[in-house]
């Protein structure tokens, strides 16, 4: 008798393409799930490395104070991050102990780059911009967050905030009524500048000024020195941003120094000592913006911001590029601002004039970065810049 011999049979072609249409619907279900959970991982890791950074720098302000009979230095305090650890960039005198006060020792990953700062007498520690793990982590209000890299925001771009709820509102909850002087709550136009990739948060001015006039520093009510920084004007801008949100990051320390007929100046703007939980624009934060690469305050090239509206009534409205920086200020639409309004002529920043020991710089109506002397009370008011993390813009 014969066998029928027993062919195997393969899978047809059919049976392949099922198999692998099967397996590609798998691939694409489960491969992002898998990337989200190692993305979750590295984020939680940049977390805790940068609660233990801030832990670490709890601990040494003990370890200061019980080195130096409870003392601790009434400024600020800055550690700069590298791949090599935390340095202390400033160097105190010979009545501190500083035996091992030079680094932070914490353990886990180290951050390529970012800024510590120690201030209030030990009991402020705020970080904005470690950057861990492809993630830019910050420390604010006793809690860490890290973001992904995000695109960079152009200078002037426009958003939506409320700083008293410390939340972004919707453009439609705006009206141009929230743009007068002396509002300073509610949903309010505000303009970010100087964004950088290597941050993990928003630099934001308003669009108007939430004060009338303000003196820069007229302590004797008679002409005085910038030699001490501004004074008058920070305590008013403490006063009318005193119900504004605890979620906005406390405001970095600001110093100036520079010589003057041969003498040596020197201040510090500490903005916990006023608990202002907003700031000034600095003269080189509007130079980074209008690019004129200012190194110090000798340098600072006093003129128009924008070169090609140099001559009054050559601008249209809305014609300088620099407008969201002086809208709202007395005929500024000669200027190519956007839009003018009357009351003051312009806005101090927390920077002195270098070249005069009773002068501040300004940025006036006639889009000038300029000076004017530190004792007018009827010229110039304030404009607030916040800080906020990223995560909390749309």
């Amino acid at each position: 008798m014969m066998r029928k011999s027993i062919k195997n049979k393969g899978f047809t072609l059919i049976e392949l393409l099922a198999v692998i249409v099967i397996l590609a619907v798998i691939a694409l279900i489960a491969v992002p799930q898998i990337l989200n959970i190692l993305n979750r991982a590295r984020l939680s890791a940049a977390e805790d490395t940068t609660s233990g950074i801030i832990k670490s720098a709890e601990n040494y302000v003990t370890s200061f104070m019980l080195q130096n009979n409870g003392g601790f230095p009434d400024g600020t305090l800055t550690f700069e991050c590298t791949t090599d650890g935390c340095q202390l960039k400033e160097t105190l005198d010979d009545s501190y102990n500083m035996d091992n006060l030079t680094t932070l020792d914490f353990k886990g990953t180290k951050p390529t780059s970012g800024i510590i700062t120690i201030s209030n007498s030990g009991k402020d520690i705020l970080t904005t911009n470690l950057n861990i793990n492809n993630f830019t982590c910050l420390y604010s209000k006793g809690k860490s967050s890290c973001i992904e890299k995000q695109e960079i925001k152009e200078n002037g771009t426009k958003v939506y905030f409320n700083p008293v709820e410390g939340k972004q509102c919707s453009e439609d909850d705006y009206t141009t009524n929230q743009s007068k002087t002396g509002v300073k709550e509610g949903c309010m136009q505000w303009y970010i500048f100087n964004d950088n990739e290597g941050s993990a948060v928003y630099t934001l001015i308003l669009d108007h000024n939430i004060t009338g006039t303000v003196a820069w520093n007229n302590t004797n009510g008679t002409l005085t020195t910038n030699y001490e920084g501004p004074k008058e004007v920070l305590e008013a801008l403490s006063d009318e941003t005193v119900a504004w949100s605890d979620e906005l990051i406390s405001p970095m320390p600001y110093t100036a120094s520079w010589t003057l007929n041969d003498e040596s100046h020197l201040y510090t703007i500490d903005y916990s000592t006023y608990g202002n939980k907003a700031r000034l624009i600095s003269a080189e934060e509007i130079n980074e913006i209008i690019g004129k690469g200012i190194k110090d305050l000798n340098s600072i090239s006093v003129g128009y911001m924008d070169t090609n509206c140099n001559v009054s009534g050559k601008c249209n409205p809305g014609g300088n590029k620099y407008a969201w920086l002086f809208d709202n200020t007395n005929d500024c639409t000669n200027f190519g601002c956007n839009v003018s309004q009357s009351g003051n002529i312009g806005y101090w920043t927390s920077s002195a004039y270098a070249s005069g020991s009773a002068y501040a710089l300004v940025i006036s109506s006639f889009s000038h970065l300029t000076n004017d002397k530190v004792h007018f009370t009827d010229y110039y008011g304030m404009r607030p810049v916040i800080t906020i993390p990223k995560s909390i813009i749309s």
